[in-house]
């Protein structure tokens, strides 16, 4: 074992559930639980108060970094044991092994994990205060609502990456990222190009609307 590594991160045992999405620390998912396997693990995990692992899945198999998620609120249940839940991302972590079921039809996939901690560092006022006026004008370009800050304890950048439809290959960046300033730095970049598109849009759905050609 390496010098200051976390003992007991690296033997903790995890459920896992792929996905092809990315979970956030304190980001809301709502999620409909169908599959046998998963419908287990909800049950036991809504019993005993135990997370779970949610994993970016794709082609190439699993994204090496989760986060851990615990159901919040159940929204409906069917007799058959499907529901509709709702789950509040936790902790970030690696995968160290995998441990595959028995029977893979009833039994979820399991890993040996060790969480992340952010390395120290500090955040610059400027680079904050530039994602935060993109993220802004985003949420106007795209009329959404704009949100409540989250929880004082999760960072910015997971924050905001909780509320706004980011791609999830760029959302599984971030998670990865074991620094805020990195992870703002990803963030202006991502809200740079998309308010410029968003923008350039507009213009042009403007220029349409004023003289009936584009320009």
């Amino acid at each position: 074992m390496r010098h200051g590594e976390d003992a007991r991160a690296k033997h903790e045992l995890l459920p896992l559930f792929p996905l092809g999405l990315v979970l956030v620390p304190g980001e809301l998912l709502p999620l409909h639980i169908f599959e046998e396997r998963y419908k287990r693990l909800i049950a036991e995990c809504r019993d005993s108060g135990a997370p779970f692992g949610i994993v970016f899945s794709r082609d190439e198999g699993l994204a090496v970094v989760g986060c851990t998620a615990r159901v919040g609120a159940v929204l409906g249940e069917l007799p058959d044991g499907r529901s509709n839940i709702v789950v509040r991302g936790g902790e970030r972590f690696r995968l160290v092994e995998l441990r595959p079921p028995d029977l893979p039809d009833v039994e979820p996939v399991r890993a040996v994990v060790e969480y992340l901690h952010d390395a120290p560092g500090e955040v610059s006022v400027e680079l904050t205060e530039t994602v935060e006026r993109l993220f802004t004008r985003a949420l106007e370009l795209t009329d959404a609502t704009p949100p409540t800050r989250g929880p004082q304890d999760v960072p910015r950048s997971f924050q905001i990456a909780g509320v706004f439809e980011i791609e999830p290959v760029v959302k599984q960046r971030l998670l990865q990222l074991q620094d805020e300033a990195g992870r703002l730095g990803l963030l202006a970049t991502f809200f740079d190009a998309l308010v410029q598109r968003l923008e350039l849009l507009q213009s042009r759905e403007e220029a349409i609307r004023g003289n009936g050609k584009g320009t």
